[in-house]
């Protein structure tokens, strides 16, 4: 790669090429600027935090700098540095990019949860949590009990449900991966790919599901706190495979794909400040 000082000597032998071109009646068009010349670049400064409180430890920090280089590698976001300082998580890339680099810093906590029947929400220690839950877009957290059940929205239906425990964690998802569904009409969606233990642990739950009424026959996709979908289940999926779909752009696909593929982040990280 040229250095500046080379980089500069090119520009400026292309403004003089250009000039030797004019006549005394009129000019020429600009010269086109050298096609190495720098991109404009946007710096966005991120502070993490863990979800128990505690300080990011330097293995965290380590690992979230490398899943999101992971996730710019899977999105094509090119010429993307990641660096860190102490629990700041500084990212520089093309302007154009900005947008995505935001997107791409979700913690993308993904956990497969059974619908219950609301009407047991009580004796789940949960009614008053339910009943105050309004799915407007305000509130995306997820309101559990450790290691229990919880209530979370669906924001882009604006529905609410009981959940139970996670049944499937994220890190049984072995890949995803960003398709446009054309034979069923469903738009872009995010194919997922189990790790083997998976595999056998999601027909298990799917075929405990399928012998339910609803809306206990539904399992809920959750990602970071929030419902993306909650399919109702009619047999046992087997095949190592599952699918989300959901009101999905482009974007938004490869996005949730490539947070997903890379593992969730082990801190929440907050924008603390962008430089153009």
């Amino acid at each position: 790669m040229r250095n500046h000082r080379t980089a500069y000597a090119a520009a400026l032998a292309a403004v003089v090429l250009g000039l030797s071109g004019c006549s005394g009646s009129g000019g020429s068009p600009k010269p086109a600027p050298p096609s190495d010349a720098p991109q404009a670049r946007t710096t966005a400064s991120f502070t993490a935090s863990r979800a128990d409180s505690g300080a990011p430890t330097a293995e965290d920090m380590r690992t979230t700098a490398d899943r999101l280089r992971e996730r710019a590698a899977s999105l094509g976001l090119k010429n993307t540095d990641v660096t860190v300082a102490g629990s700041v998580v500084t990212i520089v890339a093309p302007r154009a990019d900005a947008d995505r680099v935001a997107q791409m810093t979700a913690t993308a906590l993904l956990e497969f949860r059974p619908v219950l029947d609301p009407a047991t929400a009580a004796q789940k220690g949960l009614k008053a949590a339910y009943d105050a839950l309004v799915c407007d877009g305000s509130t995306r957290a997820l309101t559990s009990l450790p290691d229990g059940p919880g209530v979370a929205c669906d924001h882009r239906l604006k529905e609410k449900y009981l959940l139970g425990p996670t049944a499937l964690p994220g890190t049984d998802v072995e890949s995803a991966t960003a398709a446009l569904d054309t034979s069923h009409d469903s738009g872009w969606v995010v194919n997922l790919s189990f790790t083997p233990g998976g595999s056998a642990d999601f027909a298990k739950i799917t075929g405990t599901l399928s012998q339910n009424p609803p809306p206990t026959n539904q399992f809920a996709i959750v990602v970071d706190g929030e419902v993306v979908s909650a399919p109702a289940v009619y047999s046992p999926i087997t095949g190592g495979t599952g699918r989300i779909s959901g009101s999905f752009t482009r974007d938004s696909a490869q996005n949730l794909a490539a947070a997903l593929s890379s593992g969730a982040l082990p801190v929440q990280l907050v924008a603390s400040g962008t430089k153009q």
